[in-house]
Parts: C-alpha cells; sequence; structure tokens
C-alpha cells in the first residue's frame, strides 16, 4: 500500500505539471494516449475488431483532448491545460469516494463479471461527491463560492464538469476492464509500479475527456 501511495502521488505531481507547467506541456499527454494503444495492440488473445474499435476509441479521445486543451472559449480563469488538470482531479475524487463508499456500505455489486470489488453503492457515493465536491472547488477556484446557494447563477463549467466526469469515471474504468478481460489480463502494462500500464491509469480520463468534449463543443 505505501509503494502505491508514493507512486500514486508522483503519477499526481507529474500530471499537475504537465497540465499547468508551460503553454505547450499539456502536449505531452500524447504519450498516454500512445503508450494506451500500444498496450492494447500487444494483447495477443483480442480479436482485431475489438483492436480496431478501442483504437478508435482512444484517437477519438486523444482529438477530444486536443481540442479541451486549445479551445478558446474558456473563462479568462481557465486555460485549456487547467480544465485537462481539473478532469483528472475529478477523476481522482471520483475513484477515491467510490472506492471509501464502497468500502463502508457496499453490497450491489456493479458489473460482478468485471470488476467484483465495485458496488452500485460505491458508483453512486462516488458520484455525489465528485459532483457536489467537485462545484464547489471549482467555484472555490473560479473565485465564485458565494454563488453556492444560486445555482443559476453558477459557471457553466462549475457544475457541468463534475456532473459529466462523475458519470463517465466509472464507465471508463469498466470499458478497460472489459478489453482486458477479453485480453486474459490483469494489468495492461507495467508504467507505474503498483498501478499497472497507461490504460489502467488513464481510463478514466479516456472516456471522460472524450465526453466532455464532445458536450463542450
Amino acid at each position: 500500500m505505501k509503494r502505491r501511495l508514493t507512486w500514486g502521488l508522483l503519477y499526481a505531481l507529474i500530471v499537475t505539471a504537465i497540465c499547468l507547467s508551460t503553454w505547450w506541456s499539456p502536449a505531452l499527454l500524447l504519450i498516454a494516449f500512445i503508450g494506451s494503444l500500444r498496450e492494447v495492440l500487444v494483447m495477443k488473445a483480442l480479436t482485431a475488431m475489438v483492436k480496431l474499435r478501442t483504437t478508435l476509441y482512444l484517437l477519438s479521445s486523444a482529438f477530444a483532448t486536443f481540442f479541451l486543451w486549445t479551445h478558446d472559449a474558456w473563462s479568462d480563469i481557465h486555460s485549456g491545460g487547467e480544465v485537462l488538470l481539473w478532469i483528472f482531479i475529478l477523476v481522482w475524487l471520483s475513484d477515491s469516494m467510490a472506492y471509501i463508499g464502497g468500502r463502508w456500505l457496499g453490497k450491489t455489486p456493479l458489473a460482478p463479471t468485471l470488476s467484483p470489488k465495485k458496488t452500485w453503492e460505491g458508483a453512486i457515493i462516488g458520484w455525489l461527491f465528485t459532483s457536489l465536491l467537485g462545484a464547489v472547488l471549482l467555484l472555490w477556484q473560479m473565485d465564485a463560492l458565494a454563488q453556492w446557494s444560486v445555482p443559476n447563477s453558477w459557471p457553466e463549467l462549475a457544475w457541468k464538469l463534475p456532473l459529466i466526469v462523475g458519470f463517465a469515471a466509472p464507465i471508463g474504468d469498466l470499458i478497460a476492464s472489459k478489453i482486458k478481460r477479453l485480453a486474459g489480463v490483469k494489468d495492461s502494462g507495467i508504467f507505474l509500479p503498483a498501478h499497472g500500464g497507461f490504460f489502467d491509469r488513464f481510463d478514466s480520463f479516456i472516456l471522460a475527456s472524450l465526453i466532455v468534449g464532445i458536450l463542450f463543443t
């Protein structure tokens, strides 16, 4: 557990630096998509059709991520890189709260054949916390927390982004679990010690960024 937490913190710091350090650095996220695609293509048990569909899925998400990074309609407070970082933060919040909720209250399996430890209770708690706490954090970051009691005045990004990511994150995780189960592997690779491969680490972000990109187009 200590090793997993250490590498997880390092991973979070690197992602933060990539999204915020310079105007071009979010382009480094392309490495994650290339790494994920490579891991999928070398899974020998996958059929050509599954590999093709997964390739299109990853390419679509990469294009959506590029759109979010370069989109010029964000408020002055948010650059494209900041929006990408917020997607990561909301994904991490969703995963953490779903895990905690599942451990405390989880009884009903969400997808027993794909991910036996996930429960409906954990997924609902993860979505609720991501939607509510995410909105608070975004309003605070936008210096608009005083508007918390007046939802109609919330900046669009503050309420839409947590809702979308809270919904998409667990589904992205299940999509990756389905692909890995078809391939007969537990982890997609060894990119991050104790965490697995690129596809393991970015599975929720891949779907979340795709849906956010589509809905904000």
